[in-house]
């Protein structure tokens, strides 16, 4: 590389070439070196799959399902003479609805089944108490991505427009009238517009601590007196409920105002819609690809995905960690697992020395601080134990008289019965959130718990063929990110015990925050080519990253042969991206995630190390003053 080039734009100075000759898929809107690992799994998978599907006497009993169902999404044929039959079955339910009353009794079965509705339940762990599970409520999401949307008028009417295009050519081929569908899409969009404002903005739920906001049966049936909203939690947990989590306090404050008799002919038609695009995937090959118009139109994807594709995927994402065990146990393997563990105790091992070397806590904070990374628990590869309702699919072919539609409210109902009995027990922690085969890895505060899917463990984030350098510039720092998310402005919350406790002292506590708002000023407003970053929005993972790169560095640097090259390189590779301009802008409004250019570049500038082995100075568009850095962990 050239040094203008480095000094420049180091991004573009690594990435140029494969930003120059790669094109995006047409059915995809972005490709990035997650995605160029994600297809290339895809790619096994459906060789697997179709292999599978040659010789089943080898499978065990949840693969077998997985063929059987993968059969169903794949046998088109019978999907479009099937046609919107399938679909009839949820229509009749709610077109049988005309009050609250009628909702009222059907809503266990719709909650069970997954047939969209205005408002539902889920259990989670209690934020106060993570060895246990209750119950939160929340609204239902909006039709555009975001609220900000609707703010704008220009943007608004524009998107609207869309959606109302897309969505007349998917009802028209389900057989409404054009007059069922005007009256229909208005109806909806009336309803729509009764949530917006009432809705949080993707950077308020970016602050997702905020979720938390328990109310007592007494408060929530004098705010909710429309509805029976607690005998109807109480019915699907099968025990007495004291307390909802509301997860958006603004939407109970206005239930009786919004869930209303007047407003119920309006929310009836906002449900036919939502069903209609919602379950359009489980129809013939017409309605599948209109379902999937506006979201495509929304993202600048070009192409539904082939109907071999498709298929799979739809198979895939019900099966998701059944097929991906299986890929765990069979592509990644116990060298790899052994050497990815010793990296993370790396890391966890640089986290320790840092937190100990800090300038900025109390001793009192950072023996705190140092407890909850010795709890933390590493999860590599693909987990111990699957969920069980897997056990319970019992899938019934076309040529038995099912559907598409009648499989996936019969597993959904499994799936959610189970759910709603984890109320008030003790959770899990072997079950991850995703599965192996997951181009992925996530932090989960309620649990202290990393998870480092076998599918991310791969060129250019790891390598046995790479060197130690490059391994930290990839996943080395993947994995600081990730322990990293233990101490942003959200995970900071939570305790040793993985419970929502201020730990801190008051002056460490008004330290970091002034840290955070540092990092919010370091990234807000920032040109990406596509419009400004929010600095607020991405936070979280600014944060992340910033702990990230600084803790893989450091443990790069105790390696005989480490290379500050190699390492910057690989960093900047791994954020490799290509978008449509669409889905650039779209990001930009709900991805709490910074672009992937600035994840590259401000996180190389906002480190002392990389300007000083560049040799950048004042006259580089890569510098950065050290009195404008930020450095947390």
């Amino acid at each position: 590389m050239k040094k203008e080039e480095v000094n420049t734009n180091f991004y573009e100075a690594v990435n140029g070439e494969w930003i120059e000759k790669t094109v995006i898929p047409g059915d995809q809107p972005s490709v990035s070196a997650f995605l160029e690992l994600h297809l290339g799994i895809e790619k096994t998978l459906m060789d697997l799959t179709a292999e599978w599907e040659k010789d089943q006497a080898k499978l065990n009993g949840n693969l077998k399902k997985y063929i059987k169902y993968y059969q169903m999404t794949n046998d088109f044929d019978k999907r479009n003479e099937l046609g919107t039959k399938p679909f009839e079955l949820i229509l009749n339910k709610i077109n049988q609805l005309n009050n609250l009353k009628d909702l009222d009794s059907v809503f266990e079965e719709f909650s069970l089944e997954s047939i969209e509705l205005p408002f539902g339940f889920m259990v989670m762990q209690d934020f106060m108490n993570s060895n246990n599970q209750i119950l939160y409520f929340g609204a239902t999401d909006l039709f555009l991505p975001d609220t900000s949307y609707y703010l704008d008028e220009t943007k608004k009417s524009q998107l609207i427009g869309l959606f109302t295009m897309t969505t007349k050519q998917l009802l028209t081929l389900y057989g409404f009238s054009n007059e069922e569908v005007d009256k229909l899409i208005q109806e909806a969009l009336a309803f729509d517009e009764l949530l917006v404002p009432v809705t949080k903005s993707s950077v308020e739920k970016a602050d997702y601590v905020k979720m938390y906001n328990p109310l007592s049966k007494k408060e929530v049936e004098a705010l909710t007196k429309n509805f029976d909203l607690m005998g109807k939690a109480e019915t699907l947990v099968k025990q007495v409920v004291d307390k909802l989590i509301v997860m958006n306090p603004d939407f109970v404050n206005a239930f009786d105002l919004i869930i209303t008799e007047d407003n119920f002919s309006i929310m009836k038609s906002w449900m036919i819609v939502s069903n209609a695009i919602k379950f359009a995937s489980d129809l013939s090959d017409d309605i599948r690809i209109a379902g999937g118009a506006f979201r495509r139109a929304l993202s600048g994807t070009k192409e539904a995905q082939n109907k071999k594709k498709y298929a799979f995927n739809q198979a895939y994402n019900r099966f998701g960690q059944v097929v991906g065990l299986h890929y765990g146990e069979t592509y990644f393997g116990p060298v790899a697992k052994a050497d990815v563990k010793t990296m993370v105790l790396e890391m966890i091992g640089i986290y320790q020395e840092r937190i100990s070397g800090n300038t900025w806590l109390n001793e009192e904070t950072k023996e705190l601080a140092k407890k909850k990374l010795s709890t933390l628990a590493v999860h590599v590869g693909y987990p111990d134990e699957l969920p069980p309702y897997y056990d319970f699919f019992d899938i019934s072919s076309y040529e038995q008289g099912s559907d598409l539609i009648k499989e996936r409210l019969a597993m959904n109902k499994i799936v959610n019965a189970h759910n709603y009995k984890k109320y008030n027990k003790e959770p899990n922690r072997n079950i991850w959130g995703m599965p192996a085969s997951m181009v992925n890895a996530y932090y989960n505060p309620s649990n202290n718990q990393i998870v480092f899917p076998a599918a991310i463990l791969q060129e250019p984030y790891y390598s046995l063929k790479q060197s130690a350098s490059e391994n930290f510039g990839g996943i080395g720092a993947v994995m600081a990110h990730e322990i990293s998310h233990a101490f942003d402005n959200n995970g900071a919350k939570f305790d040793e015990l993985s419970s929502l406790n201020n730990w801190w002292t008051k002056e460490d506590l008004e330290a970091f925050d002034k840290k955070a708002k540092d990092m919010i000023t370091l990234f807000d407003g920032l040109e990406t080519g596509f419009g400004p970053c929010n600095g607020e929005l991405t936070v979280s993972e600014n944060i992340a990253d910033s702990g990230g790169i600084r803790c893989a560095f450091e443990a790069s640097k105790k390696y005989d042969k480490h290379s500050s090259d190699e390492f910057f390189q690989n960093w900047a590779r791994v954020w490799r991206n290509k978008a449509s301009i669409e889905y650039s802008q779209l990001l930009l409004k709900v991805d709490v995630h910074g672009p992937a250019i600035l994840r590259a570049n401000m996180q190389l500038s906002n480190l002392p190390e990389f300007q000083e082995f560049y040799g950048i100075t004042e006259k580089d568009k890569m510098y950065l003053p050290k009195d404008k850095m930020v450095s947390i962990w």
